[in-house]
């Protein structure tokens, strides 16, 4: 079977994201484009993904429990999940770990909640766009407790990249799937970054616009699309990135 994934999509939740991207926008889009599989990656939370989760049940687009957390150390880690209830505690854990910092639309950018008919919950109060109070290690450690999987995200961009702001791969991530930019040719990355030798090389969207969903994705080869067949094509290499072909 072979799964088309983008795996790394921002909503209306994100400070970052347009307020176009609806939970029911982004699965309707991925149905139009035919993707398999897709993940709502907000900033620190989940809670669009859940929404986007249940539209996809409908529209037979599966979508995963998602974020895209930010460490102690400012680096963005994606955090995938099968199990709703397991993303639920995830999802609140890393809420408590979020500082108080209040969001201030004007500046960062509204953080919006909505439901399956695109009306608005609320607004979340707390600015996402923020380092949780957990460190690379940690974070890892606390994705696959709760049954997860975790993806370092675009490791090879600033200012939020695994190898910019570490300048290593962690040994808890050894031979773990990485992500890497969009816009960055894989020959360059693998010049540039030595250090992604030997690891999975994902791509995805990190669309912001519905436009920029699709833009670049996965393609694998499985029996399945749970999050352990993934993995493990992922690590056979039965697997392979669709970009564009001019970059930024």
């Amino acid at each position: 079977m072979r799964i088309t994934a983008d795996l790394h999509i921002h909503s209306t939740l994100s400070p970052c994201g347009s307020l176009e991207m609806s939970p029911a926008a982004i699965v309707r889009r991925a149905a139009e484009l035919a993707l398999d599989l897709i993940a709502v990656t907000d900033h620190n939370s989940m809670e669009n993904g859940f929404t986007a989760a249940a539209l996809g049940q409908k529209s037979g687009v599966k979508v995963l429990f998602a974020m895209e957390a930010q460490t102690r150390e400012d680096v963005h880690m994606l955090c995938y999940f099968e199990d709703r209830l397991q993303a639920e505690r995830f999802n609140r854990h890393i809420y408590e770990l979020l500082p108080d910092t209040p969001n201030h639309p004007d500046y960062f950018g509204d953080q919006v909640v909505v439901d399956e008919e695109d009306n608005i919950v609320r607004h979340e109060e707390k600015l996402l766009l923020n380092a949780l109070d957990i460190s690379v290690p940690e974070l890892v450690d606390l994705v696959r407790r709760h049954d997860g999987l975790v993806v370092p995200a675009h490791v090879e961009a600033p200012p939020f990249g695994l190898l910019v702001n570490l300048g290593m791969v962690p040994a808890e991530l050894e031979g773990s799937p990485l992500e890497i930019a969009c816009a960055t040719p894989q020959a360059r990355a693998l010049r540039d970054f030595p250090a992604l030798a030997g690891h999975p090389l994902l791509r995805n969207s990190d669309a912001h616009f519905l436009r920029d969903i699709g833009r670049a994705r996965t393609v694998f080869s499985v029996p399945s699309p749970t999050l352990s067949m993934l993995l493990a094509a992922a690590k056979a290499g039965t697997f392979h990135a669709i970009c564009p072909e001019t970059h930024g």
